[in-house]
């Protein structure tokens, strides 16, 4: 795929946004949750500290969480637009353009990756708590953020149209959210949550934040969410053949 239709691809989605009175600005809510964040928790700390009880060990527990916010946004956006663009039959008419589906597929992966592995690296560090070097966070957020994609197709294949599509994002959100319950299970019982994708860089995040290992929690994460969007691209593809 080159540079111009890279380009022209998306300014096409700037434009589909511009148009979204809501999803314009939704892809701001990472940065204003983790400034929300950055002033309430150290509040609600001081107030429990005064009542014996300390918050600090369940940071990481609060990051886990807030590691897949910004990812879940951006799934949730290019879910919107895909919704969009399979309602309009932009889609079906890439059959005529130089442009295959494989290729488009390609940027509706990639493109949710980048910029929710970057609204992390950006936003993670302004909450101030369980700071973790670059060099970790890097590949965490990566991880993190092949559930961009992920969700993105899901949305777009399960969802018959925008109505229904906030109503799947509720549902999708939860499940993605559910490996936060594992912080308070013991190991081994705690891997019982990895059959939900989001866990492994959940569980790589916490090992960092105490200073363990977590290359091995990363690269299962980064393997169950490879297959996990192969599989989603494949079945949202099939659904646009049985539209046809």
């Amino acid at each position: 795929m080159n540079t111009f239709v890279l380009r022209t691809l998306a300014l096409a989605d700037v434009r589909l946004l511009g148009r979204d009175p809501l999803l314009k600005w939704v892809l701001g809510l990472p940065f204003g949750l983790a400034l929300v964040l950055r002033v309430l928790i150290p509040r609600a700390q001081d107030a429990l500290i005064a009542n014996g009880f300390d918050m600090e060990p369940y940071f990481p527990l609060v990051m886990g969480g807030y590691l897949m916010n910004a990812p879940g946004i951006v799934g949730m956006v290019i879910g919107f637009l895909l919704l969009d663009e399979r309602d309009a039959r932009t889609l079906s008419a890439l059959r005529v353009t130089p442009l295959s589906m494989r290729q488009y597929l390609a940027y509706r992966i990639v493109s949710p990756l980048v910029v929710g592995t970057a609204s992390t690296l950006l936003a993670y560090p302004l909450i101030g708590i369980t700071p973790i070097p670059f060099t970790s966070l890097l590949p965490i957020a990566a991880v993190a953020g092949m559930s961009a994609p992920l969700l993105a197709l899901v949305l777009a294949t399960a969802a018959p149209n925008k109505v229904a599509g906030f109503a799947a994002v509720k549902v999708l959100n939860g499940i993605t959210l559910l490996p936060v319950a594992a912080f308070v299970l013991p190991l081994p019982l705690q891997y019982i949550a990895g059959i939900v994708p989001t866990y492994w860089p959940m569980r790589a995040l916490w090992s960092a934040a105490r200073g363990e290992p977590y290359f091995v929690y990363l690269t299962i994460g980064a393997m169950a969410a490879a297959l996990s969007v192969v599989a989603a691209a494949h079945l949202f593809e099939r659904r646009l053949l049985t539209r046809a």
